[in-house]
């Protein structure tokens, strides 16, 4: 879905010279990745800009964005998932109002959905992105009744206004079933020198960040190196099965690393160092996984630091064989 957001735009931001790249990174970096969206499965977008970010990647046949330096023993790779949790219009009512459905197979919980109640979304139709809010209940007009005034807001209670009156002004806007719906971007600076980032999803930004700040800045010393942005995190890491399948078959489990989307904890710790596993044809390939410490993850503020973004971009380029 190429023109559901302006990649080329945003393709044009994160494209500097390399000699460029060390200035701009990691802070503006966050910062623009996190405005960007990419719900799982329609991640076309974020991978286009990705895709311009990082000469010399390619896109491979899932639609990853791949690069790959060096050859043979030993092999070291760095996946980090380019996508987000979000929504998809599941339907569209005789006055002009969009319902919506969860993407994807990973559960965050009841309480997720509770968090579009009230808020500013983005539709990204055919012709474009669109706005919209989420209508709230009238609390005069529901205070005292009944009949489930009390029940806690459902995602079957979301209605999107995007100031329609009817379905033909929403196919007018270019809105049909299907196209994504995410929370509106709008990463916030705050704390101390602005050194605390809160927005949607800014954990998994941040990383990717990160990892594409470093994938500029690193000179492999042997071996092959494989730095990828995965999609479809939130379909069972399908993506990343994949590039795993086709480009590191026989790696060691040590040489892989996967950047997790958040670690619950203080920002301005050390980035935590876990174990899993990317499902592979036959079984399952044990890999690292490095995430940033998080505050209020899976909110609308999860919260990480520009510090601890900045360390773990140095960390990426010592794994990836050091500095140019």
């Amino acid at each position: 879905m190429r023109s559901f957001l302006s990649s080329a735009v945003l393709a044009a931001c994160l494209l500097v010279p390399a000699r460029a790249a060390r200035a701009q990174a990691p802070d503006s970096l966050v910062l623009r990745l996190a405005a960007m969206s990419a719900v799982t499965g329609l991640e076309d977008a974020m991978a286009e800009s990705l895709l311009a970010a990082l000469p010399g990647s390619a896109l491979d046949r899932a639609g990853n964005v791949v690069l790959v330096r060096g050859s043979g023993e030993p092999v070291r790779a760095v996946l980090c998932p380019m996508d987000e949790l979000g929504y998809v219009v599941g339907g569209i009512t005789p006055d002009g109002y969009l319902t919506v459905r969860r993407v994807g197979a990973t559960n965050p919980g009841p309480l997720y959905d509770q968090y579009l109640e009230g808020q500013r979304v983005t539709v990204f139709g055919r012709r474009g992105a669109v706005p919209g809010v989420v209508g709230v209940r009238s609390t005069h007009l529901t205070r005292g009744r009944a009949t489930g005034a009390d029940d806690p807001f459902a995602l079957d209670d979301a209605y999107v206004d995007v100031g329609a009156t009817a379905a033909a002004g929403v196919a007018a806007l270019g809105i049909a079933v299907l196209a994504p719906v995410t929370r509106a971007k709008a990463p916030h600076r705050y704390g101390e020198g602005g050194r605390l980032v809160a927005g949607v999803a800014v954990a998994a930004r941040a990383a990717c960040a990160a990892l594409l700040s470093a994938a500029r800045r690193a000179n492999p010393a042997g071996g092959t190196t494989i730095v990828a942005f995965v999609r479809r995190r939130h379909f069972a890491l399908d993506g990343a099965s994949y590039l795993l399948m086709e480009r590191a078959p026989r790696a060691a489990p040590e040489a892989i690393v996967l950047l997790g989307e958040a670690a619950r904890g203080t920002p301005g710790s050390a980035p935590a160092v876990t174990s899993g596993t990317i499902p592979v044809s036959g079984g399952a390939q044990a890999v690292t996984v490095w995430a940033l410490p998080t505050r209020y993850a899976l909110t609308p503020v999860e919260t990480v630091s520009l510090a601890d973004v900045a360390a773990l971009e140095e960390r990426l380029v010592a794994f990836l064989g050091g500095a140019r």
